[in-house]
């Protein structure tokens, strides 16, 4: 499913949270990564000082992960990184992108909105956006699985039957433990509408109960179903936190990752608040 892997590098400061997730990227097929540091610089001769510096991290994460069984290769360029990692994604044809929801820049720490965001609005390939932290926080990168427990929400859209798709085949390869949520959103519910919450509820229970069957079908017994009510951005996450899942998954709606989640769509809030790393599976063309 993931066979081969970009990752964004950030070596200031260096952390193994990003490289944690790609470990455990290894049971869902990975074999296959290559390692990108993008910067800008427009001082003449500051490209070789860049080089030089975040070369040394590079070559430590690649070690580690050949060590794990990896092929593993290195790119350290200049450009505009969100139009730099496009490219190289779609020049080496990868299955996936990792980045942190934080990537920094010469002297400060790019919050998402600008890397990461814009990286997001140019692709239509899968991006895991994982948690980067600052190194007093940093959690070793042997710490837990990425799928130990997946959170799959979902507005039966078709976006999320392309998502879905992502969910059965991690589950039916590792035999994790998933939960399935729809969220009832209360403010779109029309006012007539409103007394037919108890059916509304029970049918979307329903559907939930038929993904969960078929995941079970697919080799696994822990699965879960949840239907709620609010806010579906914010039920996402406290959702996440409150079942103590390790990832959460999802479909991106619309042509593109557009500017939509950039904006505030549920996919962009869930992105901005949640703890736990964001894999965002979009629409195919």
């Amino acid at each position: 499913m993931f066979n081969k892997i970009l990752v964004c590098v950030d070596p200031y400061p260096p952390g193994d949270t990003l490289l944690s997730n790609v470990l455990s990227l290894k049971n869902c097929g990975a074999m296959e990564v290559i390692l990108a540091y993008i910067f800008e610089a427009d001082t003449p001769g500051l490209d070789n000082m860049l080089t030089a510096q975040a070369r040394p991290e590079l070559e430590r994460q690649q070690r580690l992960l050949e060590e794990s069984g990896f092929k593993v290769s290195m790119i350290i360029q200049k450009g505009v990184p969100a139009q730099a990692l496009h490219g190289l994604a779609e020049t080496h044809d990868v299955s996936l992108i990792v980045i942190g929801t934080h990537c920094r820049g010469i002297t400060e720490t790019i919050a998402l909105g600008s890397i990461s965001a814009d990286l997001l609005h140019l692709t239509r390939r899968p991006v895991l956006l994982g948690r980067t932290t600052m190194p007093e926080k940093s959690v070793p990168y042997s710490s837990r699985d990425l799928f130990a427990h997946i959170l799959f929400p979902t507005d039966f859209s078709d976006t999320a039957e392309v998502a879905f798709t992502y969910l059965e085949t991690m589950v039916s390869a590792m035999n994790c433990q998933a939960t399935l949520l729809h969220v009832q959103d209360g403010t779109r519910l029309a006012q007539h509408l409103r007394h037919r919450l108890p059916a509304l509820q029970n049918l979307d229970k329903t559907r939930l109960q038929r993904l969960q069957l078929w995941l079970e079908r697919s080799g696994t017994t822990k699965v879960e179903v949840e239907v709620i009510q609010g806010s579906p951005g914010d039920e996402v996450v406290m959702m996440a936190k409150a079942k103590d899942c390790s990832l959460i998954l999802m479909g991106t709606q619309g042509k593109g990752i557009t500017r939509e989640l950039l904006l505030g769509s549920v996919a962009h809030q869930v992105v901005r608040h949640a703890e736990q790393p964001v894999l965002l599976i979009p629409t195919p063309q």
